[in-house]
């Protein structure tokens, strides 16, 4: 064997054992639980978010009844 061989071959045995014990320190793991955000409003039928504004707090959605226009075109 040539000595390209070998060196793919030991590459291939080290990565393998490399996945094997990564995976058996993860097994017994619980993944944790990601950063989830919560939605307090649901816009109704006919609603649109008209502006949003920045806060320290986070962000505002300013919700209206304003329907746009099908034949308002913005120039």
């Amino acid at each position: 064997m040539t000595i390209a061989v070998l060196l793919i071959a030991y590459l291939s045995i080290l990565y393998l054992v490399t996945m094997l014990i990564l995976r058996h320190c993860l097994w017994g793991q619980k993944p944790e639980s990601t950063l989830s955000t919560e939605i307090r409003f649901v816009l109704k039928e006919g609603q649109t978010i008209v502006g949003v504004g920045d806060t320290i707090q986070g962000m505002d959605f300013y919700i209206g009844d304003y329907v746009r226009d099908e034949n308002y075109y913005d120039l």
